[in-house]
């Protein structure tokens, strides 16, 4: 395998690592601070792991949201037609189903991965497989829009039908670990690992996201955005039965 190959390769395993860490850190809240101290930190942010792979102590958190302005362009978002994956969908977690949601229409700058790429950095998710076409990153960059906006509003079943499986799986895991996580449904586990003192980060992250990259590689690719237009974002995807995923909790910040 060339050398390139194998830095990427290296890099985009850290970055899983890193949603890993997001989910890991959400649970630590949960298990640690009984689900709500608002000094914790939130899923509104994501946890960057260290380069030892270290997805406990050794994490570190990164602000999701705060920066000013937001992007528009040509993409469009919109319900990808997904159903809800797990056991969710009875809306017994928040009082509103998955029925509720109504997929809101988002403007997204798209533009390619060559406009985040990083003087000097890492820029391994940027060079990650190929490029996506545009109805490609608009049906991933919908996934996105949907499950964030589905978050924001406390549906949590809605968030759960833009969810990838193996995602919903570490849900349930996580809740093995922890008796505080309500495992009935899926919707219920979300709510469970989500912290309450996130509701303004997360309606801002899902009024300010910008989608302007998908990097494929068959069935899992990195959706790249910004919030607010500064700091750079990927989050992880996942292709099911024609349907992209999200694959973590949030996204990483790339600078």
């Amino acid at each position: 395998m060339p050398f390139r190959r194998i830095a990427v390769v290296r890099g985009v395993s850290k970055l899983l690592i890193v949603a890993v860490a997001a989910a890991l850190l959400a649970a630590g809240i949960v298990a640690c601070g009984g689900g709500g101290d608002s000094g914790s930190s939130t899923t509104g942010a994501a946890s960057q792991g260290q380069a030892s792979g270290d997805t406990s102590s050794n994490a570190k958190t990164a602000k999701s949201g705060g920066d000013e302005g937001s992007g528009s362009g040509t993409g469009k978002s919109g319900d990808t037609g997904g159903s809800s994956s797990g056991s969710g969908g009875e809306g017994e977690s928040s009082g509103k189903s998955a029925s509720d949601f109504v997929p809101k229409h988002h403007n997204d700058s798209g533009g390619g991965s060559a406009q985040y790429k990083v003087k000097g950095g890492d820029n391994s998710v940027q060079e990650y497989g190929e490029e996506a076409d545009t109805s490609e990153l608009d049906a991933a960059g919908a996934a996105l829009h949907n499950f964030l906006d589905a978050r924001a509003e406390g549906n949590w079943d809605a968030a759960c039908q833009y969810m990838s499986e193996e995602m919903i799986k570490s849900f349930e895991k996580l809740a093995e670990a922890s008796k505080q996580v309500d495992a009935s449904s899926c919707g219920a586990l979300l709510r469970g690992l989500t912290n309450p003192a996130a509701k303004a980060s997360m309606k801002t992250e899902a009024e300010k996201t910008d989608v302007g990259s998908l990097r494929t590689e068959g069935d899992r690719s990195f959706l790249i955005y910004t919030v607010g237009g500064k700091t750079i974002y990927a989050m992880p995807m996942k292709n099911e039965n024609g349907a992209w995923k999200v694959s973590g909790l949030t996204g990483t910040p790339l600078n």
